[in-house]
């Protein structure tokens, strides 16, 4: 018998230990492809900037940051590996138990709910944004696209598949965080995270094509450039938002997913969409400049969301406006429970009058009022 046992044991562990190995290849896969394509992305970008500053030292501590960058990613898919290893042991969102990596362990006055059980998932990505967005303001409002030629190997199209590459970095970040079974919320939540995100970072680029061409620079303005290149870093920074929500805890069902989504969708629709569309229609109905397919993106991206986002929006000021009951109605439904009961336990005159004084009526014997279960004491007044 014990030998069976060991034996079921042993036929039981196979499966989960084939299981842990190939998501461990399938996680060091995704890794690696991240780490390829930050090291190829730093390193156009890089180029660039060190051109133009021939003459210059400092652009080649540009290194440093992406160095940083690239050991944040590094320390962010080990952490999530070693968590969701874990989470199929002991489930830490379940019970008193947590996560040995989770922030609670070092801010301990801040609940782990708040911040989410892999916050170096958005703080790894909101750190990149800030140096990828810094490198395109860099190369952007110095000479660099006026110098640019199409026929050069680095000129403005690997310029833009350079900055393109973010949307590959943010799919192989979030997968590595994603070990949800097909079909399941958390998978699809990730699946359409990552496909509009990609899209959104193609637009942004798109957007930002336009300070590339040698047609608009006759009327590109300083105003229309930063104009291009701040909506251009909204839309770096808002995935932060989608990666906070997939590091909450049971996110599906946590109070913040509901608020983050809207704010999302809001900050989305008024910093992202609407501003595209009229920056793009600007050029193309006052400057006659060639028709992006973004604008139709635009359009089909904003009725999406407005579509999408009105039930979201009224189940959350249902939540937060949620009539409490006055006073009055407090005493009102005090006073129907209390007939309830007295309906339940018989009427309410009925008393019945019980002698204590043992054999005939006495005035001076204590009186008890009984209603079946409910007893009123009496204590009778003693005559002079």
């Amino acid at each position: 018998m014990g030998q069976h046992d060991g034996d079921c044991a042993i036929s039981q562990s196979r499966p989960m230990c084939h299981c842990a190995s190939r998501r461990l290849v399938v996680h060091v896969v995704d890794a690696t492809s991240l780490v390829f394509v930050l090291i190829l992305q730093a390193s156009i970008l890089n180029y660039y900037i060190i051109q133009y500053y021939k003459s210059s030292v400092g652009p080649y501590f540009w290194f440093i940051g992406d160095f940083i960058c690239l050991f944040i990613f590094a320390g962010t898919l080990t952490t999530s590996y070693r968590y969701l290893t874990r989470c199929k042991e002991c489930h830490p969102c379940q019970g008193e138990k947590s996560f040995y990596m989770s922030p609670k362990r070092i801010v301990a006055n801040f609940p782990t709910s708040k911040l989410g059980m892999l916050p170096l998932s958005y703080v790894s990505w909101f750190l990149y944004s800030c140096m990828l967005l810094a490198k395109v303001i860099i190369i952007f409002k110095s000479e660099i696209p006026e110098q640019l030629s199409p026929t050069e190997a680095f000129g403005p199209q690997l310029l833009q598949i350079a900055i393109a590459m973010s949307g590959i970095i943010f799919l192989l970040l979030v997968e590595g965080h994603n070990w949800a079974e097909r079909g399941s919320p958390r998978y699809i939540y990730v699946t359409g995270v990552c496909g509009k995100t990609g899209i959104e970072i193609l637009d942004t680029v798109s957007l930002l094509s336009i300070l590339l061409l040698a047609s608009t620079q006759s009327f590109l303005t300083t105003t229309l450039e930063n104009a291009v290149i701040i909506l251009s870093a909204f839309n770096f920074f808002l995935p932060v938002l989608a990666l906070y929500k997939l590091s909450l805890c049971d996110f599906a069902a946590h109070p913040f997913s509901l608020p983050i989504a809207v704010l999302h969708n809001l900050l989305h629709l008024c910093l992202v969409d609407v501003p595209f569309l009229c920056v793009r229609v600007y050029l193309w109905v006052y400057y006659k400049q060639h028709a992006s397919i973004f604008i139709m993106k635009n359009v089909f991206s904003i009725i999406l969301v407005l579509r999408g986002m009105y039930p979201d929006l009224v189940k959350l000021i249902q939540m937060f406006c949620r009539i409490k009951p006055s006073d009055a109605d407090k005493k009102n439904g005090n006073a129907t429970e209390l007939e309830g009961l007295n309906k339940q336990s018989g009427s309410a005159d009925n008393f019945e009058e019980i002698n204590l004084g043992g054999g005939d009526k006495d005035d001076n014997a204590p009186i008890i009022l009984k209603q079946k279960s409910v007893v009123v004491t009496e204590t009778a007044k003693i005559s002079a």
